[in-house]
């Protein structure tokens, strides 16, 4: 497969044509660092509801774990 996008080979082309090839594969970098901090951003941002909601099923199910069996010895006891 083709590791590199078609911008990325077009403007090293440019660069190397313009003896400017530094300066246009920093700009490159830049791009894609750019890139990349939006993608992960967006991404913690998608994950965070989801984690909040394990939490919250996990401690829901600890707390149900340590409630329902005394609920249950107290009706024993009480007769009920």
């Amino acid at each position: 497969g083709n590791y590199f996008t078609p911008v990325l080979i077009d403007a090293t082309a440019v660069g190397e044509k313009t003896g400017s090839l530094d300066e246009m594969l920093e700009a490159i970098g830049n791009h894609y660092d750019l890139e990349v901090h939006h993608t992960l951003k967006n991404l913690t941002t998608m994950l965070e509801p989801i984690l909040l909601f394990f939490i919250f099923g996990m401690v829901t199910l600890f707390t149900l774990a340590i409630f329902l069996p005394i609920w249950n010895m107290s009706k024993v006891v009480s007769g009920h």
